[in-house]
């Protein structure tokens, strides 16, 4: 597998942590779990699969293997010292400043760790008037400018329909880890990789901070449509709703054919993707009248015929029922130790040699402790023994 030899110490919590060593982990990496107390707060978190295995946990968790200690404990902390000794890569996403109040400075990581890639992921960075402080998913996502442009005028900013400041500040958590593994080839030395929650978002904001830096013009919500491309949205039909993006000026012209509104292609507002994008607002609202007055099947019809890209807007159980959904094989199904059957979504991405793979489902907290430590000839160390938890019930 693509990372196979890999060895990742996951100090992560909740989901923006947990996320990236995971993805690692999917691509053959070992990747260790370190919980202290209950474990991560997600075991708990509504609703289950069984007791200690939440819906939202196992999302982020598999191919781990789950070790079970009180890091505040001096036994803990050779113990995590012996484990980074061991790995090649550490991932945490503590408040700024607590890694380094319990020993690890980049400065004695420098020293001490050479070898390690340390992957620190915070909410706003650690840096500025917001560094120090603890943060979350939906207060990043306003934090961000993301909020301000999903909804729409009449709803007001809306947050996204999932976490996705913590998926981003993973996913870009991630991409900095395996830069440093390939730098690491060349000159055997780790680094520190720094990402935030608040970074990571800004970076996606794409189009929309492409518009503000080329026109000085502050976004807005546009509800289901996009922010440059007309007609491009959701649009009501006779008996339902599509969504459709005609783009292309001889698409256009198809289109204000089949809508019965041929004047649209010498209506010099409508006259390329510039001046639709310009007079965004008209091209939606005359679009609206004309798709209403055909059913969705008849739409559907012209547009597959025609290939103009559309498409519904489906519910989570019908996405991932879809036949789409089906062929990609988007749903892994597992079994935890205690036989428990959970699905969740698969990885994001195929390789057509070295197939990312399940090999481990969502582990039980402190499942494989013993096994670790024996791995790092620690089973017999009294102070270390006295630092282990036990197993939440």
């Amino acid at each position: 597998m693509p990372l196979s030899g890999i060895r990742v110490i996951d100090l992560g919590r909740v989901i923006a942590g947990p996320l990236g060593p995971m993805l690692l982990g999917d691509m053959g990496a070992d990747v260790i779990k370190v919980e202290t107390g209950k474990g991560d707060m997600l075991r708990q978190q509504a609703p289950s699969f069984s007791p200690g295995m939440g819906g939202y946990f196992t999302t982020a968790n598999r191919n781990k293997r789950s070790l079970h200690v009180d890091l505040r404990h001096p036994g803990g902390d050779r113990l995590l010292r012996a484990l980074m000794a061991s790995a090649d890569v550490l991932v945490e996403n503590f408040r700024p400043g607590i890694f380094d109040t319990m020993g690890f400075t980049d400065n004695v990581l420098a020293r001490d760790f050479p070898h390690l890639v340390v992957a620190r992921l915070s909410a706003f960075g650690d840096v500025g008037p917001m560094g120090h402080r603890s943060g979350v998913d939906q207060l990043v996502q306003g934090y961000s400018g993301l909020m301000a442009i999903t909804g729409s005028a009449e709803t007001g900013p809306v947050r996204s329909g999932v976490a996705i400041s913590d998926v981003l500040g993973g996913l870009c958590n991630t991409i900095g880890i395996l830069g440093a593994l390939m730098e690491k080839k060349a000159n055997g030395r780790g680094q520190v990789v720094r990402t935030s929650l608040l970074e990571a978002t800004m970076s996606m904001l794409t189009v929309q901070a492409g518009k503000y830096f080329a026109s000085g013009q502050d976004p807005v919500a546009e509800g289901n449509h996009h922010p440059a491309i007309a007609p491009y949205g959701l649009f009501e039909t006779s008996d339902g709703q599509i969504q459709i993006m005609v783009s292309r000026n001889e698409d256009f012209h198809l289109f204000a054919d089949f809508c019965g509104r041929p004047e649209w292609k010498d209506d010099e507002r409508f006259a390329n993707g510039a001046t639709r994008s310009i007079n965004k607002d008209a091209m939606r609202a005359v679009v609206a009248k004309a798709m209403v007055e055909k059913s969705t099947a008849d739409w559907l019809a012209w547009l597959i015929e025609n290939d103009i890209p559309h498409g519904p807007v489906l519910s989570i159980q019908q996405a991932f029922d879809s036949e789409q959904a089906k062929a990609l094989g988007m749903t892994v199904e597992m079994k935890a130790g205690d036989g428990t059957e959970i699905k969740s979504p698969r990885f994001p991405w195929r390789f057509n040699r070295t197939p990312a793979q399940v090999r481990r489902p969502p582990p039980a907290v402190g499942e494989h402790t013993e096994e670790i430590l024996a791995e790092l000839g620690l089973g017999d160390d009294p102070e270390i023994r006295a630092a282990l938890l036990k197993l939440v019930e």
